[in-house]
């Protein structure tokens, strides 16, 4: 090790050498959570019909045009007026 001129810690430098194998991939990598090997469980939720989905878009759809209806209401409630407390008398 050398001394950098002006400091006084020692600088030195680092060996690098060629890298021989492969690393395992992050997926393959053995770990102590997940074992390799396992067959993972099956799905708790599956629709193979596609009813569920049917049913959560047209759920969705009506709420959207519900929320637009309430929309529009507020909307031309702005434009029609204020309302006027009955005159007596």
């Amino acid at each position: 090790m050398t001394e950098h001129p002006g400091t006084s810690r020692p600088m030195g430098r680092a060996r690098i050498d060629r890298a021989v194998g492969k690393a395992p991939l992050p997926e393959r990598a053995a770990t102590a959570v997940i074992r390799n090997g396992r067959q993972e469980p099956r799905p708790v939720f599956v629709d193979p019909s596609g009813a569920r989905r049917r049913r959560v878009r047209r759920a969705a759809y009506a709420v959207g045009v519900l929320l637009l209806l309430v929309l529009l209401a507020l909307w031309l409630s702005q434009f029609l007026g204020a309302a006027h407390p009955p005159v007596s008398g």
